[in-house]
């Protein structure tokens, strides 16, 4: 049963995951649902061009997995059909650290899985497209927001098409799920009003990827492996796990200075990186299998965080999503698990919201004052560890070297205590917030373990 209408029309603008997302959480809350996609869509699973990272490792991690799903119902079991392959945490995961080792491979009862971006984005695409008052149209740009004649409040979005160059969508709700929020920005600016405060962490990260069979002597204990870099001692750090078709993605990244990295141009090549990282378990898979066709490659300039949080108001009926918001280093594989986490927020905000008087703004506020807590996590763990290499640009907090110290204390009891094992996981795969690492019986046990050493 439909729940209370906030209006007519919500339009989302940006057809990716979190603009998918969005549209789901928002069907059950408004007559219609539009998603504007500048892209042609695949009719099943391919890249497109606005997406050109979507080639490369795309993590779908627990938390963001489990909000997914509570969105859209079913949604794991199809991902699941579609050929996306089932990892436990740890049993399965190799997690290989400098400073540690391997850490053990005990058996949380927690499971991922794992397949390209294209193909979530298809499975996800499929869920949408079945929601019967969610239209997705794609070949469609949105070249702005429209200001309504009320003051500080939204009209709808202008947009072109191939064949239409100028039409105009009204909508009680834009969602902006862009991917830059230039189109909010525009807006912000156009009414005069304050724009966000930024955090930035810039960090020159270069990456190449391949893609290949798994060879049919794959080590049979692990089915992803992981290995960090070491900083500020080692910049290069790798990963390896399985995707749809029997195939591996394997990644070699390197954080080193600008102008100091040498891109990786042939599969050689790239083994000879796979050799110089912490530990030998990425060469020793991949050394034996048959080449790929090619390489692919990626770079990226810096995470940014815009706090619209702190704004102490946003235009009636325009709320900003997903990478509008925060923007992640890729390598740490958390941007479509942040997006299915608000969109879940958002999902809930609704659902509050339909007993307030006037539930839109009761939204907007709902949102903005929860969001923070679905983003800190994620950019905590992704930013401490950009800001340990020099050559990162980012304020570093007054105690920044304690909570460097408290992060190898804390994997060394994760070796030793299964207790914090499990913690530290269900931090990482979002499924727990950060502060839970410093709660009481977690702090007990990592002082147990320091103790002996």
């Amino acid at each position: 049963m439909m729940s209370r209408l906030f209006g007519r029309r919500a339009v989302v603008i940006g057809a990716g995951i979190g603009g998918l997302s969005a549209a789901g959480a928002l069907a059950n809350h408004f007559e219609e649902v539009v998603v504007f996609e500048r892209d042609r869509l695949p009719q099943n699973v391919g890249s497109r061009s606005g997406t050109p990272q979507d080639r490369h490792p795309h993590n779908l991690l627990a938390g963001g997995l489990k909000a997914r799903e509570e969105i859209f119902p079913g949604f794991e079991g199809d991902l699941a059909k579609a050929g996306a392959v089932p990892v436990r945490i740890a049993q399965e995961i190799r997690l290989e650290r400098a400073n540690v080792g391997i850490l053990p491979m005990r058996d949380f009862g927690l499971s991922i899985l794992c397949g390209s971006r294209p193909l979530i984005e298809s499975v996800l695409r499929r869920k949408v497209l079945a929601i019967a008052n969610v239209t997705v149209r794609s070949e469609c740009r949105v070249a702005e927001i429209v200001p309504s004649d009320a003051e500080g409040a939204v009209e709808g979005v202008r947009f072109s098409t191939d064949k239409n160059p100028i039409q105009t969508q009204e909508a009680d709700l834009v969602v902006d799920a862009s991917g830059r929020g230039a189109l909010t920005l525009a807006f912000l600016n156009e009414l005069g009003w304050d724009q966000p405060e930024a955090t930035e962490v810039g960090l020159h990260t270069t990456y190449a990827t391949a893609v290949v069979q798994i060879p049919t002597d794959a080590p049979p204990d692990w089915k992803m492996a992981l290995t960090p870099p070491n900083p500020p001692a080692l910049a290069l750090g790798g990963l390896i796990f399985p995707l749809e078709g029997d195939r591996w993605i394997a990644l070699i990244s390197d954080r080193a200075d600008r102008g100091t990295t040498s891109r990786v141009e042939s599969w050689d090549g790239f083994l000879d990186k796979t050799r110089l990282l912490a530990t030998p378990t990425l060469y020793n898979a991949l050394r034996g299998v048959k080449p790929p066709n090619g390489l692919l490659h990626y770079a990226f300039a810096s995470s940014s965080w815009r706090h619209f949080e702190r704004l102490p108001r946003l235009p009636r009926g325009l709320l900003p999503l997903a990478d509008a918001l925060c923007r992640f280093n890729p390598t740490y594989q958390q941007g479509m698990s942040s997006a299915a986490k608000q969109a879940r927020l958002l999902q809930a905000v609704l659902d509050r919201a339909g007993s307030e008087p006037d539930p839109l703004p009761a939204v907007q506020a709902g949102f903005m004052a929860e969001v923070g807590t679905v983003l800190e996590t994620p950019w905590t763990i992704s930013a401490n560890n950009d800001l340990a290499f020099p050559a990162s640009r980012g304020h570093r907090p007054d105690n920044f070297e304690q909570a460097r110290q408290f992060e190898a204390a804390l994997f060394r009891a994760a070796v030793e205590d299964p207790v914090v094992h499990r913690a530290l996981f269900e931090v990482m795969q979002m499924l727990q917030p950060h502060t839970l690492l410093r709660e009481p019986h977690v702090m007990e046990r990592i002082e147990a373990v320091s103790s002996k050493t």
